[in-house]
């Protein structure tokens, strides 16, 4: 049995699936391929010493991309997001007869407009984007400009993906994996799975909770959750700069702990009372963050948790529900002082679900295949 994992960066590859493909590859029977866009020293040195085999992508046109799956004709395809680059060897690998499926890897939001000339900064990066396009429109027999097209309108101008994309679903996968029942529904009604096709694992940063709690408590700590709205171009860095100025002044004496997300700028938090750490939660009494899925990571803490509304970046209702939210410094800063009150919403397992489980994932894996 051969399973290919695709993501554009292989450190998302250990990041959010790397204990599925760890259970994986203790069975000699399973052959697992790690396809990648974008090199990370840190995943390759988790995987190298493996039995895995990791392959950097190459493949932007139909015919390699084809040549590529003929090659090595899986048992199964997966994916981590819904992205061009995903979707174009879903197509061809749909042609082929391979089953496909989807991991969830973070909370998602429609639509998130970028910083003003992203794209022409990110001038390759568009250019293979529109050849992925392309890929696509060969595989399901579409005019190439009309496919490149309706994917610009959902991932640039921001309309509904099934919207816009009217052919979603030769394009989607078999099926989805997710965090919780909410999910389901999201896919369903952004990008046209049928509810039947989804089947919720719960979501795997909680298992950390108890590794947390065990630590120290920390009562005055704070612990800031790190997102990469500048480096995704997102948001502007001056903007960004001027939100982690205020934090390190309205922290004072404490000490921020910056939880780093893995493609972090580091740059960005060189402030005097920041301790930065890509791996590390303390078990700390204060929370600061915006709306990264980490977050629900800190509603399960049960810990007082201070969300800061950034210009056109709306906080999901999910996370107002067990957060004190803030859009000015002013009242950014009261909220930091203020008691911790008592704001965990039970329903927040219905968005992040507890009890994930590597073992039975990988067995839900087998039964897709079969």
């Amino acid at each position: 049995m051969t399973i290919v994992f695709y993501d554009i960066n292989l450190l998302n590859l250990k990041k959010y699936i790397g204990d599925i493909v760890c259970g994986l590859i203790e069975d000699k029977t399973v052959r697992v391929i790690l396809l990648y866009d974008e090199f990370s020293q840190e995943g390759y040195d988790f995987y190298k010493e493996k039995n895995c085999k990791i392959i950097k992508n190459s493949a932007v046109a139909y015919s390699s991309v084809r040549k590529f799956l003929e090659s090595i004709n899986p048992d199964l395809f997966m994916v981590n997001a819904q992205r061009l680059s995903d979707t174009a060897f879903v197509a061809v690998a749909k042609t082929l007869g391979i089953k496909t499926g989807m991991i969830q890897h973070g909370m998602y939001i429609p639509f998130l407009k970028r910083e003003r000339f992203f794209l022409i900064k990110k001038i390759f990066k568009t250019i293979k984007y529109f050849l992925y396009s392309q890929v696509i429109a060969t595989a399901i027999h579409k005019n190439g400009f009309d496919v490149f097209s309706k994917f610009f309108a959902t991932f640039v101008k921001g309309e509904i993906y099934k919207s816009s994309v009217d052919f979603y679903e030769q394009i989607n996968t078999d099926f989805v994996l997710v965090y919780g029942e909410y999910w389901k529904h999201y896919h369903n009604e952004i990008f046209g799975y049928p509810l039947a096709s989804q089947h919720t694992i719960g979501y795997h940063e909680l298992n950390r909770v108890p590794v947390i709690l065990a630590q120290p408590f920390q009562k005055d700590a704070v612990c800031y959750i790190a997102q990469t709205l500048v480096e995704d171009g997102r948001i502007d860095r001056r903007v960004m700069e001027s939100f982690l100025s205020n934090l390190s002044a309205t922290a004072g004496d404490r000490i921020v702990n910056v939880k780093l997300h893995p493609r972090s700028d580091n740059t960005l938090y060189k402030y005097h009372n920041f301790i930065l750490s890509k791996h590390d939660i303390p078990n700390a009494g204060i929370f600061v963050g915006h709306y990264s899925s980490m977050i629900a990571l800190v509603g399960h803490l049960k810990r007082k948790l201070v969300l800061y509304e950034l210009p056109g970046h709306d906080i999901p209702v999910y996370f107002k529900k067990i957060a004190t939210v803030a859009d000015d410094y002013g009242s950014f800063a009261s909220a930091l002082e203020e008691p911790a009150s008592e704001l965990y919403d039970k329903n927040i397992s219905h968005y992040f679900s507890d009890g994930y489980n590597t073992e039975k994932v990988i067995n839900l894996l087998r039964q897709q295949i079969k």
